[in-house]
């Protein structure tokens, strides 16, 4: 399964970045189409690394990951000291009200010093270990939050609302803007039924909305963008097969079919599965042979609507292999375009792996 869930990642990655001076002809041959294919990984390969460049990710590789010795960062040292004299978490959620103020910190006592009455919550700090002044602000405003008390009477707060902004040297690197959410419970948990979610990491922005639009039919949409011209999108429609939620005990069990469609300018990668007919048949969906996964699972490349490959399952050498079969029958290993998957991240990421 995991080998299965890797494939299609890397599938998916095929058509997460691609040209956008790309021509539209009405029809494209096979060499046309493996070419496409191509050009989509290599460019989605530059816009990892775009994402690598960018503001938010140096701001984040400093803050979160640059060790200071023994393992500890540099917000790990700043949060140390934050907890040590304030209440972060209270009454089972975030304790936003209670730590309305501003917090600035002090290098000369190494704590954090409290002012002002505020309607929200600001921190003022150093956002590097080696910065000299004070050149970074985190902002909470809007925040509000729900009870909500399980069946064992357990309580939560999670958030429905709330707007954060980072900034370093007066340029934004962060901003998080969360509005909408409900939850339903399910057995002893919530789980979000709606939401809207927009991330700006500089220079990238990402919207999440989940839609619930009736007690069996949910709708999930996916955007992130950059001004580079790095574009991909995701649309999810999901239908279970039962209102009752607490009645679930498998995957298979509770979705009736699945349609995903990943989006990257002009190419889509379409696919639909039939997960009612697996559990009738008696099967999970990590355990299905090759001809079973090509019965239950469809799946297609499109370029500018006019399809280009078909997904198959195939078997070479007693392991399981995925395919994009062309319009004149050809058909070429997806490891061809993903043989170097793992190396690459690991290349483009290096410095958080380290």
């Amino acid at each position: 399964m995991k080998k299965i869930l890797f494939s299609l990642l890397a599938l998916f990655a095929l058509v997460s970045c691609s040209d956008k001076n790309d021509d539209t002809p009405i029809t494209y041959t096979p060499e046309e189409a493996k070419a496409s294919v191509q050009n989509a990984m290599d460019s989605f390969y530059d816009c990892l690394k775009k994402a690598n460049d960018g503001g938010f990710a140096n701001f984040f590789y400093e803050a979160m990951f640059k060790k200071l010795g023994q393992d500890e960062t540099w917000f790990y040292h700043l949060g140390d000291a934050f907890y040590e004299d304030y209440e972060l978490n209270k009454d089972n959620g975030f304790n936003y009200n209670g730590l309305k103020g501003t917090y600035t910190w002090n290098s000369a006592t190494k704590r954090w010093d409290k002012s002002g009455t505020n309607d929200n919550i600001v921190w003022i700090f150093p956002a590097t270990a080696s910065s000299t002044t004070n050149d970074g602000r985190i902002l909470i405003e809007n925040y509000e939050d729900i009870e909500l008390t399980s069946k064992e009477g357990h309580t939560q707060k999670p958030p429905v609302k709330g707007h954060g902004v980072v900034t370093v040297g007066g340029q934004k690197l962060l901003e998080v803007t969360l509005s909408n959410i409900t939850y339903q419970q399910n057995a002893n948990f919530f789980v979000p039924t709606a939401m809207d979610l927009t991330i700006f990491a500089n220079p990238f922005t990402a919207t999440v909305k989940l839609v619930k639009q009736d007690a069996q039919n949910f709708a999930f949409n996916f955007l992130f963008s950059s001004p580079q011209g790095c574009t991909t999108g995701i649309r999810a429609q999901a239908k279970l097969s039962s209102a009752d939620y607490d009645s679930f005990a498998t995957f298979e069990e509770a979705v009736d079919n699945l349609h995903v469609v990943a989006i990257q300018n002009d190419l889509q990668l379409v696919a639909q599965a039939d997960v009612k007919g697996i559990h009738k048949a008696g099967k999970k969906i990590t355990n299905l042979t090759v001809e079973e996964t090509n019965t239950y699972i469809k799946a297609e490349v499109y370029k500018n609507a006019v399809k280009i490959a078909d997904v198959k399952m195939d078997k070479e050498n007693g392991k399981e292999v995925f395919y994009l079969i062309f319009s004149d029958g050809s058909k070429e290993k997806a490891e061809k375009y993903i043989a170097n998957f793992e190396k690459r991240m690991e290349e483009i990421f290096k410095r958080f792996l380290d």
